[in-house]
């Protein structure tokens, strides 16, 4: 397994994680292959979202001597009747819920715990509030059940706001080159297949979407990377008969996006684990995610992808990083982000303007530019 950096939290997590919301109704013995296929193969990061009792029940069982193995991520603020998902900002529901989490799950705390799906201001402002659910998981992390406090959702403009309140730790996103390719605005959910195949990505680098990561990236705050695959859609968008996309392709795309620390799929059972655990060993060949986004007819030219299909750079340089510390830069040079630049082996200065790494470029980006835009940024 390859780690990085959860954000300021400084914990190590495995940039392969694991979804669980496709065991939910699978039977204790399914549920067991495949979080302990994850746990054996070294993924260390488990999201677990469901309230139903019998879910709960089925990877507690399995987590019970393996538990600090892994860094659970909960969730406040989702809960369950009679079998089915529902979301809620009532207080008592939610505490109720997550110490039944804890009592399931055979664990009396949780590593990080997401204010559940807020997507609207109002829902916002209502967790946020005084006596909030906010409120609920700031309770809980002072009595030691909570490492971390998360946030997730769906859409861009809510998430701004969050993200700029200093409360939270590790946000939860959809990160995937289909739904980047709509406005950060729009919730994908409600989104047509039609609409979905035929809309077209913002042709610059400071769509809404990217600028959402970058953020992350300038608060320094842990991005995982949710719906990789879109639910699956992306592998049936295809728009080559010979062409498939493939999970590796998808999950190489969502760990290049600035500020991501790991990538959670969902997977239904050990197959898929391992299909997603292809991606440590596979070739640069098997990772090209252009050819995902080519094949998908998403329209990116000029939008650096950090592909990294402009290497190898005569001079050195990693192209694809100094651009994307220029990019999280956009709005204010932050320490966190002037350490990651100083720490490259070679710069921006070190830039002959040979464009060579242009010719390369399967989206037109202009790549010596962005190393003029890092020097006056950086200056070196």
């Amino acid at each position: 397994m390859q780690f990085r950096r959860l954000g300021r939290t400084e914990v190590k997590v495995g940039i392969i994680g694991l979804g669980t919301e496709y065991i939910w109704h699978e039977p204790r013995e399914v549920v067991a292959e495949v979080v302990l296929e994850a746990i054996d193969s070294g993924i260390n990061y488990m999201d677990v979202f469901m309230g139903s009792p019998d879910v709960r029940d089925n990877i507690g069982s399995v987590l019970k001597k393996r538990r600090e193995e892994v860094l659970i991520a909960g969730h406040l603020g989702c809960y369950d009747i009679d079998g089915q998902y529902a979301k809620t900002r009532d207080v008592k529901i939610s505490e109720y819920f997550i110490n039944d989490f804890y009592k399931r799950l055979r664990t009396d705390y949780t590593d990080i715990l997401f204010l559940h799906h807020i997507d609207e201001d109002f829902e916002l402002e209502e967790a946020f509030g005084t006596g909030g659910i906010l409120d609920l998981a700031l309770r809980l992390q002072k009595q030691g059940k909570v490492r971390f406090i998360g946030f997730s959702s769906h859409r861009t403009p809510t998430s701004l706001k969050a993200l700029r309140s200093g409360y939270i730790d590790v946000f939860m996103y959809p990160v995937n080159p289909s739904f980047d390719a709509l406005p950060g605005n729009i919730n994908h959910e409600e989104i047509t297949e039609e609409e979905r195949s035929t809309t077209k990505a913002v042709a610059h680098d400071t769509s809404d979407r990217t600028r959402l990561y970058l953020e992350c990236m300038q608060r320094d705050i842990g991005l995982v990377a949710m719906k990789p695959y879109a639910s699956g859609r992306l592998f049936s968008l295809s728009k080559s008969a010979t062409a498939t996309v493939t999970p590796v392709q998808c999950l190489s795309y969502a760990l290049s996006r600035p500020g991501v620390c790991t990538a959670v799929p969902g997977c239904k059972n050990a197959n898929e684990v391992r299909a997603a655990l292809k991606y440590l060993d596979a070739s640069n060949e098997e990772k090209d995610h252009s050819l995902l986004i080519k094949n998908l007819d998403l329209n990116l030219s000029g939008q650096c992808m950090y592909c990294n299909h402009c290497q190898p750079c005569p001079e050195g340089i990693d192209i694809a990083a100094v651009t994307r510390l220029a990019d999280a830069s956009r709005d204010g040079l932050t320490n966190i982000i002037n350490k990651q630049y100083q720490q490259l082996k070679r710069k921006a200065s070190d830039c002959k303007k040979c464009k060579t790494c242009e010719e390369r470029c399967p989206f037109d980006v202009t790549a010596a530019e962005n190393m003029e835009r890092a020097l006056k940024v950086f200056g070196d």
